[in-house]
């Protein structure tokens, strides 16, 4: 039998002939490079994708050179990307990681060697759609490295998700909202029929008024349709002024920022500066809807002060500038910032008891 001639699957070249079979890869670097690239692909939904189709057409259809999904804890920014991504991008997972041009590398199946903009830079001529998850902890790192990329790649396109702008040249925000009554009210059906068969959930106004408690966000939504196995869903609905304390069941191989609606939160208020913070805290005291001097009055700062650090909040998904000169913030951050508001005015009374 003749040798039979092909090319390697991750890179290209002529691979060794064999005479029993093909060879797919051409040494076992490029083996290994694309084991590594499978691993950072996503892979099939395990659960149903509700309420995103026209935020999902609207990405197919974007010819934006950055996209960058924006939106507060737990509204579905990554699932919406992950969806997207699915069979055409290179997936770069960043939450856990400072290493931002080496994340990409890795995903792109690549050894991170130097300089490892060249090395991104070949490897994005082959596949020139690139999705960075979790960018918000590594927001400058990820403007400083795109900026090269994108015009070493003029065919890159890249979609970013992130709870505040990467503020790179090209970049265009896309919002995600929290779901509509009716979509959110599908979502929570799906998920608590998916933990009880036969599970008998009550009528739509009740399942709406929950839902637009929960603020509509996905999160919130999933993590409470945990619960009607034990609560009804008027009781659940009656207790969600502790929903901090309630929503803590998320699936146990999420990540450990979305086990809780606290955590998924907290993620954001953590990486907030120490005025942030304390802006934060005092805005949360009183209604969801307030103006500049309301907030003046409760943080006690001179006003130009005030209005940048809420300009802060607004760009990292904690507050909502109306465009009339007020604000509004979802009542589940809102109850976040009582409870931290709450916490610091313990550790004063300790503080003042122990001098």
């Amino acid at each position: 039998m003749a040798d039979q001639v092909g090319t390697c699957s991750t890179c290209g070249t002529a691979t060794a002939a064999s005479r029993r079979r093909r060879a797919r890869y051409c040494s076992n670097a490029c083996r290994q490079r694309a084991y590594r690239q499978r691993v950072n692909e996503p892979g099939p939904a395990l659960d149903s994708f509700i309420g995103r189709d026209a935020e999902l057409a609207h990405l197919t259809r974007s010819d934006a050179r950055v996209l960058t999904l924006v939106g507060p804890a737990g509204v579905g920014k990554s699932r919406l990307a992950k969806e997207f991504a699915r069979d055409r991008a290179a997936w770069v997972d960043l939450a856990g990681t400072s290493e931002v041009a080496k994340a990409c590398a890795a995903a792109l199946g690549r050894p991170a060697e130097e300089p490892v903009l060249g090395t991104l830079v070949r490897a994005l001529d082959e596949k020139p759609l690139l999705v960075l998850d979790n960018c918000e902890r590594v927001a400058a790192d990820c403007a400083a490295l795109l900026e090269p990329l994108l015009l070493g790649c003029p065919a890159l396109k890249v979609v970013a998700t992130s709870r505040e702008p990467l503020r790179v040249p090209g970049e265009v925000l896309f919002p995600v909202r929290p779901l509509s009554i009716t979509n959110a009210v599908e979502l929570f059906a799906d998920r608590a029929s998916a933990n009880q068969v036969g599970l008998r959930l009550g009528g739509r106004d009740a399942l709406a008024a929950l839902c637009a408690k929960l603020d509509r966000l996905p999160l919130a939504i999933e993590l409470a349709a945990r619960l009607v196995t034990v609560l009804p869903v008027d009781e659940l609905l009656n207790r969600l002024d502790d929903r901090l304390e309630l929503l803590n069941r998320g699936n146990r191989t999420a990540a450990e920022r979305h086990q809780s609606l606290r955590a998924a939160i907290g993620w954001s208020y953590d990486h907030l500066s120490a005025e942030e913070q304390h802006v934060f805290r005092c805005i949360s005291q009183g209604a969801e809807d307030f103006g500049l001097d309301g907030a003046v009055q409760a943080c006690d700062l001179p006003t130009d002060r005030v209005l940048v650090l809420l300009s802060a909040l607004v760009a990292k998904s904690l507050l909502t500038s109306t465009g009339t000169g007020r604000f509004e913030q979802l009542e589940s951050i809102r109850l976040y910032g009582r409870e931290r508001l709450a916490e610091q005015a313990r550790r004063g009374q300790s503080t003042a008891a122990n001098r």
